[in-house]
């Protein structure tokens, strides 16, 4: 594979070919920066009439969004007349290049997959430079839908009577992937329906509980759900016909008779395999060598104390208490006669099998015995054959003599394992159909088992209110309320501990500290947060972007080029965050009527942190 083409070449080739506008797809925030600084570096130099176009836009747009006017890229933007577009730039920024864009000022914009879906952007060319994008901590080749939505942007409507998607040579690139995305068909859009529990309580508040499976079965998800019970349904049409053949006969459910007298011949076959090892003789002999049976060695006699089979090849072994108390083992093939006579045996779970009091008994009984004893008659039975397993399990099971045996016998593999897919899809289904139901009632009775709900589905006092908590983690934060764990709290406490609880990026970065009380605070969210994990997922509860937001609301005189100074986290990044934040605020800030301290506390911090860029959005 070639090296990737350098991005001042490849915008002189779009230029040269009277491709452009372009949008440049790159594999990351950082590639996107690195294709900026190369245009910082380079000598391109847009014509002074369109320089001063662009200026012209963006002093325009910097009166709305004061931001624009102290970006570092703007320089390098109205002279080389391109520009970079991803999450780590404010929102006022990325707004004010795609406003550029549509006037026809750039000429390209790098920018990552991120861009291609939820804007209105279009390009006369689109360049794809990667088959792959990264989520979360790995890549995952793009999907058909995520390639054409690329391509999409190609072609502007009024401007362009074709639009251009060229691809271009790149390590991070794979042909075969972006030929399926641009000819497949693209893939079934999936619900992102989730049943929260503030979905719950406001669902019970408004309707009661016999109308709520009726409404979500009206929701798109049960449709989709749905859908997939109607294709199983087929399936297990086509099973129930292949059924047919192996139908009820002498037993009602052979299948399960079968099934069980089966596993129990073979059972017993094994049973007897394992006693055919033994000679005829040893097996006839060991039934009698229980606890205090006398029994004669080739030289000597002993008091059998316990019966057991050896570890490794299962050969029948006897613990003997031989004269003068001690106690060895042997094999029981060992054992030359067994004697008419016994002792009773007081027998304990561990050495030396038997209780000190009956070793003392045995060991004198053993000394007076006299030298010669008449020897216990045994018959020696013929091998059980295996044709007699039938018969043996005759009492058990009409199967031996049932007519339908032999079609019982060949047709039950096939029989089992489509009753096996049967019921596996009969479960299936019900469960697709009753899905959301399901989730709903375990959110429910989480909410019970918590005094959000009674018994009857009826919001309790503090469902009431838990109900406005319409955000992620809502159980944790409404714990967290009803724990008083907010109460008395410094604005800035309170802002960083819900910038920890919303935000939800793992990216690694450097922060400042936070101060003694925000750690303290976070310790007890973090122990209430893991006691709630059965219930609800915890957040990431990062404690250097608490410290962030902390010293954003504490610190009136920060500005945000300051803020920015503090740490490595993009500034886009820290914009969702405190953005993020305002919106977990809020949230509190409607508790006036019941948590009147709390709400303003949460007022106090929302002022605090709209100032300066935040600002400038609604």
């Amino acid at each position: 594979m070639p090296p990737s083409i350098h991005p001042v070449d490849l915008i002189a080739a779009l230029r040269h070919k009277h491709l452009t506008p372009a949008i440049v797809f790159l594999t990351s925030r950082r590639a996107c920066d690195d294709a900026m600084q190369a245009f910082e570096r380079s000598q391109v130099h847009l014509p002074s009439e369109r320089q001063h176009t662009i200026a012209a836009v963006l002093e325009e747009l910097a009166v709305q969004y004061p931001s624009i006017a102290e970006h570092p890229l703007q320089a390098t933007v109205k002279r080389a007349g391109v520009a970079a577009h991803h999450a780590g730039h404010l929102p006022s920024w990325k707004i004010a290049i795609e406003e550029l864009m549509r006037r026809g000022c750039l000429d390209a914009v790098f920018a990552t997959t991120t861009l291609a879906a939820g804007v209105d952007f279009p390009a006369r060319t689109v360049v794809l430079t990667q088959s792959s994008v990264r989520k979360t901590r790995d890549f995952t080749d793009l999907t058909i839908g995520e390639i054409q939505q690329l391509a999409g942007r190609a072609g502007r409507r009024g401007k362009d009577l074709v639009g251009f998607a060229v691809v271009t040579p790149s390590p991070y690139i794979d042909l075969s992937v972006i030929t399926k995305g641009l000819t497949g068909q693209t893939e079934a859009i999936d619900s992102q329906f989730v049943i929260s529990y503030p979905m719950v309580l406001n669902l019970l508040k408004a309707h009661p509980l016999d109308q709520i499976q009726a409404i979500l079965a009206r929701s798109f998800a049960q449709y989709q759900l749905n859908r997939r019970a109607e294709a199983l349904e087929s399936k297990l049409d086509s099973l129930h016909d292949q059924m047919e053949p192996y139908g009820p006969r002498v037993c009602t459910d052979w299948i399960t008779q079968w099934q069980i007298y089966d596993h129990a011949r073979k059972q017993k076959a094994h049973r007897v395999q394992v006693r055919r090892r033994d000679p005829p003789e040893l097996a006839a002999r060991i039934q009698f060598m229980t606890p205090g049976r006398v029994v004669g060695l080739m030289k000597g006699r002993g008091i059998v104390v316990r019966q057991y089979q050896s570890r490794g090849q299962r050969h029948p072994m006897v613990t003997l208490l031989r004269p003068g108390g001690s106690v060895t083992e042997y094999p029981a093939s060992l054992i030359a006669h067994v004697y008419d006579r016994t002792f009773e045996v007081e027998e304990a779970p561990v050495y030396p099998w038997c209780t000190p009091r009956s070793m003392e008994d045995l060991t004198q009984h053993l000394s007076e015995l006299p030298s010669r004893l008449p020897t216990l008659p045994i018959l020696v039975q013929e091998e059980v054959q295996e044709n007699e397993i039938a018969q043996i399990l005759t009492d058990e099971f009409p199967c031996p003599s049932c007519p339908s045996r032999p079609a019982c016998h060949k047709d039950h593999a096939i029989a089992l394992r489509l009753r096996q897919e049967v019921q596996r899809h009969t479960k299936t289904i019900q469960a697709l159909h009753t899905g959301l139901w399901h989730r709903f009632q375990v959110r429910s009775e989480v909410l019970q088992r918590f005094g959000y709900l009674t018994p009857s589905c009826h919001l309790t006092e503090d469902g009431e209110w838990a109900r406005l908590i319409r955000i992620d983690h809502s159980l944790l934060i409404t714990e967290l309320i009803r724990a008083e764990a907010f109460e008395g709290l410094e604005p800035q406490l309170l802002a960083g501990v819900m910038a920890s609880i919303a935000h939800d990026d793992d990216r690694p970065g450097a922060f400042p500290r936070m101060s003694a009380g925000l750690a303290s605070l976070l310790g007890q969210v973090r122990q209430l947060a893991e006691s709630l994990a059965p219930h609800e997922d915890p957040p990431l509860l990062r404690a250097d972007v608490a410290a962030l937001t902390e010293r954003w609301v504490g610190d009136h005189s920060l500005t945000w080029i300051g803020l920015c100074r503090t740490t490595t986290m993009a500034e886009g990044d820290i914009y969702r965050l405190l953005a993020r934040t305002l919106e977990y605020l809020s949230q509190l800030h409607t508790l006036r009527a019941t948590h009147p301290g709390l709400a303003g506390t949460a007022s106090r911090a929302i002022e605090a942190l709209r100032r300066g860029v935040l600002e400038e959005l609604p």
